[in-house]
């Protein structure tokens, strides 16, 4: 094993040092060790656009970080990772693909599109106090509340229950995304009784359905359960909380990073206002800027090479997509904001056989949500007096990248 390229530094990687703005030491690991041994992640760590790429497509690279990852944390925690072993992100073929098709359908672009009426209404709907008001906190008041009303309707779970289902979704995130790198106890404590609870209420959804089937991606889930031998309520219900997670986690960050990227960069905003046709294109953007998922995580099933390094069978790969989002080699000067920029597919949503199945629905919602947004104003500013001493700061999941708050000024379109 080659641990050319560690430094001190580098034992801090995905910490707090780095929440702030991780951009600088992806850099520098782009340069001196692409491929870098991280002794304390017990993880290869790969940051260069080509190799996560082809980390991301390789099938000799697994999945199923579960298996690997779960002795670490004892038995009190294997309820919280029976869940993640079932989602299709922790799955490979043959039941990967089994699980894909069955949600396919629900996320094709035809089948979203019926949904842009409720979008558009539920972006107005949520827009109106802050434009009467002059101003709104954009995460709580708009970002967050958008993407869990919509993914819940098409799961198909009742609005009443929306917001406590925001709630445990934040734990779900919490322990899906940094479980393979590292979670502390409190966390873990955190994420078992709020898991359980999520389960509990999934499972009498699952129920529900079953004795009076809807609509909902719950109950296509439930009834195709019960023709297969090879899925059970668990897979039904684990794979709704990830549906229900991914579904909203990820467009909140989108969202809320997203307006305060075109904040920070007037210019690019007043592009969209003039041009509201480029507004599809400045979303691909601001995902590849800040992709709201840093990292990935895969096993090598086999020992392969990668970049002049040997990774070992059973060794963890950490597949840096914010890294890559903004290697020079794939993008013109990548740490710039522009919106016109043509797209050789950014990586935020992954890719290969795991590429998001929720693509068509994030792309949809966000270009929709900037379009009411920049429609319904004529200015919007960053309001200064509201911020946190030290400016605008990071949620402290790492691997879920996200401002905690986004308080802004708003002039209503005249």
């Amino acid at each position: 094993m080659d641990n050319t390229g560690a430094s001190p530094r580098e034992t801090r990687l995905f910490g707090p040092d780095m929440l702030d703005n991780p951009y600088p030491v992806y850099a520098r690991l782009r340069t001196t060790a692409p491929v870098l041994w991280s002794a304390p992640l017990n993880a290869w760590v790969v940051t260069r656009f080509d190799d996560v790429s082809a980390v991301l497509k390789d099938r000799r690279l697994s999945s199923d970080r579960v298996s690997t990852a779960r002795h670490r944390y004892g038995e009190k925690y294997r309820p919280v990772f029976d869940i993640l072993s079932r989602i299709v992100l922790q799955t490979d073929d043959p039941k990967h693909a089994e699980l894909r098709d069955l949600i396919h359908d629900a996320f094709m672009r035809s089948t979203i599109e019926h949904y842009e009426d409720r979008i558009r209404g539920l972006c107005r709907r949520l827009l109106e106090p802050g434009l009467k008001s002059g101003g709104m906190e954009f995460l709580a008041g708009f970002a967050a509340p958008l993407p869990i009303l919509v993914i819940s309707t098409i799961v198909g779970v009742p609005e009443e229950d929306r917001a406590q289902i925001k709630r445990w979704c934040d734990a779900y995130s919490l322990a899906a995304l940094n479980f393979y790198v590292h979670l502390c106890e409190d966390q873990l404590d955190y994420c078992l009784a709020e898991m359980n609870a999520f389960r509990a209420y999934l499972a009498d959804r699952v129920a529900a359905a079953r004795a009076a089937p809807g609509p909902g991606l719950l109950s296509a889930l439930t009834a195709a359960a019960d023709t297969r031998d090879t899925l059970d309520d668990d897979d039904v219900i684990a794979n709704c909380m990830l549906l229900l997670n991914a579904g909203n986690e990820t467009t909140t960050c989108l969202l809320t990073n997203g307006l305060y990227a075109l904040l920070e960069n007037p210019d690019q905003m007043a592009l969209l206002r003039a041009a509201p046709d480029g507004i599809a294109n400045a979303v691909e953007e601001l995902l590849r800027l800040q992709a709201p998922v840093q990292f990935l995580g895969r096993i090598a099933s086999e020992t392969i090479e990668l970049g002049g390094k040997t990774i070992g069978t059973g060794e963890l790969v950490l597949p840096v997509i914010g890294a890559a989002n903004r290697d020079p080699d794939a993008f013109e000067d990548p740490d710039r904001l522009n919106v016109t920029r043509p797209h050789l597919h950014q990586l935020a949503f992954g890719s290969g056989p795991h590429l998001c199945a929720g693509i068509h629905l994030a792309r949809f919602e966000a270009k929709i949500a900037f379009e009411e947004l920049l429609s319904a104003t004529d200015a919007i500013d960053l309001d200064t007096d509201a911020l946190p001493a030290g400016g605008p700061a990071y949620s402290p999941n790492f691997n879920m990248r996200c401002l905690s708050s986004l308080p802004i000024r708003m002039t209503p379109s005249s």
